[in-house]
């Protein structure tokens, strides 16, 4: 995985909670296969793109480890023919899964 994100394609924003399923750990990575949003399943055909965050948050002026963000963020092709941008947020004891974006 990079530590950029790529350029940013065309986007709508969603930013909502959603429910991942992911692939068995292959040495300590579980990478998403599926993932449901308003009610409806979406198989995962490919990742398209990976990367990780661990910046700050703007204007954040305590620039300390627990104020970092720990997201793995993917763009996927789903079976519906559309790329999807998810990402896995670390932060603390979370293990939130959230789509941000329909590409």
């Amino acid at each position: 995985m990079s530590n950029s994100p790529p350029e940013v394609p065309p986007t709508k924003l969603i930013s909502e909670r959603i429910q991942v399923e992911t692939s068995p750990a292959a040495e300590g990575l579980r990478e998403p296969v599926a993932f449901t949003w308003c009610g409806k399943r979406y198989a995962i055909r490919a990742i398209v793109n990976a990367w990780v965050d661990t910046g700050f948050a703007t204007g954040e002026t305590t620039r300390t480890w627990y104020n970092r963000r720990h997201r793995n963020y993917y763009r996927v092709e789903a079976d519906d023919g559309q790329r999807y941008e998810l990402y896995l947020d670390r932060s603390g004891n979370r293990r939130d899964w959230v789509l941000t974006r329909l590409l």
